[in-house]
């Protein structure tokens, strides 16, 4: 990353986070009505990762919980349960994020890997998901497609930041 990326402020970005997290959810809501919506990652908790990493001086909880609520709004489940999964995968996330962010694209890949596992097994807690045999081996392959939307998401967004917002 260039040191004009790092210095960026969340008011400079503040649109464009907007944007993304509804393009986030969008793609989330897109996927669950679709057949393959179980080797889908999250879309927003991949963005919700991304800015968290990238802003130095916020936490993102209060987007984590906002997020959260909206995707219990859209699945239809109990509200405040993936507030509670938002919040808790970014305080790992905010734990980690210098470290996140001093590795390579592919390398912040294999690490999202684990934030999404972390996600599907908090979500198999929490709403204990009927799932055929089959269902079952695509539901905890989820995070590995991670390792493909991984590097376009997170390449393409740092190139719109440098484009829009410090050029």
């Amino acid at each position: 990353m260039t040191d004009r990326f790092i210095d960026l402020e969340f008011s400079q970005a503040r649109w464009l986070v907007l944007i993304t997290y509804f393009l986030g959810l969008t793609l989330d809501t897109m996927m669950s009505m679709q057949d393959a919506n179980l080797l889908a990652p999250s879309f927003t908790l991949m963005f919700l990762m991304y800015w968290s990493a990238q802003f130095l001086k916020n936490t993102h909880f209060l987007s984590a919980f906002l997020l959260g609520l909206f995707l219990d709004a859209l699945y239809g489940t109990t509200l405040g349960a993936h507030s509670l999964i938002l919040i808790v995968i970014t305080f790992i996330m905010l734990r980690y994020r210098l470290l996140f962010r001093s590795h390579s694209v592919l390398q912040q890949a294999f690490v999202i890997i684990f934030y999404l596992m972390a996600y599907q097994f908090i979500s198999y807690v929490m709403f204990s998901p009927t799932l055929d045999s089959d269902q079952k081996i695509e539901y905890w392959l989820m995070p590995f497609t991670s390792l493909i939307a991984w590097p376009i998401l997170a390449l393409s967004l740092r190139w719109v930041t440098q484009r829009l917002i410090t050029a």
